[in-house]
């Protein structure tokens, strides 16, 4: 396998540049496979590269190369958009707030590190788009966000916040707070703490309209009183979102028992959804694909198991796609199963299990970035999209394969020599 060799130099100055703040504004990426995940691949592509944006590719044959820009030669590699992990915990420095089972009224952003050194190994990694929220311990947890790794504030990582709400079913929250005593103690207690939260929140919203529509009314008339404001619920408001279809629930669910249970509350209250997790889901792929909802797979069979993911398969995800389910590939270290680092990994054991490959590539890029929200920016590569690109030393999903080159909209992420190497 050819290793990267020329272009080094300029990926060094721009690096420098980067850190001063000053990047090339117009570069190309040059003689790699360009796997646009959108299109078809391209041999010996080239890539244009103008204030952070993709401004054109296709063939070295088709694209001319305005004199003088800088180039990154890429030959020998493959370049595809910047992968996507539909679901991370990176950057959380507190925690599960575990002082009540519903906590929809937080906001991850609040408890998310810009220097958190996860941030760098997810971006080595070739991930350079990510959803970050809570945990498995609460019933309903604090809204997550999507994010780059990148910036020096949590508000210049984010792409969309909030990116929806967290929903667990199964052993973490009655893990959490049934051994102490309190609702929930079983799965059934999880269902009913959901259920409360949505019936409660859909009253709200009920009041919310109600006050807007007494306002116009206000407004309307001469000299008439200022209709009183609601009194805001940081809780409910999200889940009234939620209800309107403003904001999707992504439902933490893995064994089929608690994927059903995910079902029924969305048959009972209409609301949008994505599964997370799902080892379990091949055994009801037909429920799932009836009601049209994404899935985000992660437990490949590798790492640690609980009694939750003991009966994973690995052909779960071909099993779901082949139901006609939207399905991505997550690398789930938010659950303590994977790394990020695997996430590549995990597409080439679905593919090992039945996955075709452009699907499974799809689901680490453009399918996770459209479930999440983002597709408009990120997850392919296309003129005016962002110019988040890796270089791989060859193809992503042979085991002997290294990042080389990590850009996230133009800027260099810095990749240390000895983990450019391909792998012996």
């Amino acid at each position: 396998m050819k290793q990267m060799g020329a272009g080094l130099i300029l990926l060094i100055m721009m690096t420098v540049a980067a850190a001063a703040g000053n990047v090339e504004e117009t570069f190309a990426v040059c003689g790699g496979r360009v796997v646009p995940i959108a299109g078809p691949e391209i041999e010996n592509g080239v890539i244009l590269v103008e204030n952070g944006k993709i401004k054109a590719v296709g063939a070295a044959s088709e694209i001319s190369i305005p004199p003088g820009i800088p180039i990154i030669d890429a030959a020998g590699g493959w370049i595809l958009p910047g992968l996507v992990d539909s679901f991370a915990s990176a950057g959380q420095a507190g925690g599960d707030e575990i002082s009540d089972p519903v906590t929809a009224g937080l906001r991850i952003l609040d408890d998310l590190n810009p220097f958190d050194k996860r941030f760098e190994q997810t971006a080595r990694a070739g991930i350079t788009t990510l959803m970050v929220g809570p945990g498995r311990v609460n019933v309903i947890g604090a809204r997550t966000a999507v994010i780059k790794p990148r910036g020096v504030t949590a508000e210049d990582m984010v792409l969309l916040e909030p990116g929806g709400v967290k929903i667990s079913l199964g052993e973490g929250p009655k893990a959490a707070f049934g051994e102490k005593g309190r609702l929930p103690g079983t799965r059934m207690g999880s269902a009913y703490v959901v259920r409360k939260a949505l019936l409660e929140a859909a009253e709200y919203n009920h009041k919310r309209r109600q006050a807007e529509t007494d306002k116009a009314a206000a407004a309307r008339k001469k000299d008439a009183k200022p209709a009183s404001p609601l009194a805001r619920n940081l809780d409910l408001e999200p889940l009234a979102d939620l209800l309107e279809g403003k904001l999707p629930a992504f439902i933490e669910c893995h064994r089929v028992d608690d994927i059903q249970t995910a079902l029924r509350l969305v048959d009972e209250f209409g609301f949008r959804a994505v599964l997370f997790g799902a080892e379990e889901g091949w055994k009801i792929a037909d429920q799932i694909a009836g009601r049209n909802i994404p899935v985000v797979v992660g437990s490949m069979g590798v790492g640690p198991k609980r009694e939750e993911t003991k009966n994973v398969k690995l052909g779960n995800a071909a099993e779901l796609v082949k139901a006609g389910i939207k399905v991505a590939i997550g690398a789930e270290d938010s659950l303590g199963i994977g790394a990020r680092e695997e996430l590549v990994l995990s597409a080439a054991l679905a593919v090992k299990a039945g996955l075709d490959r452009p699907t499974a590539l799809r689901a680490v890029t453009l399918t996770a970035a459209e479930i999440l929200g983002v597709a408009s920016r990120v997850g392919s590569i296309e003129p005016g999209k962002d110019a988040d690109l890796v270089i791989f030393t060859g193809d992503p999903l042979h085991y002997q394969t290294r990042v080389a080159r990590v850009l996230i909209e133009g800027r260099p992420i810095p990749v240390p020599e000895q983990l450019r190497k391909p792998r012996p």
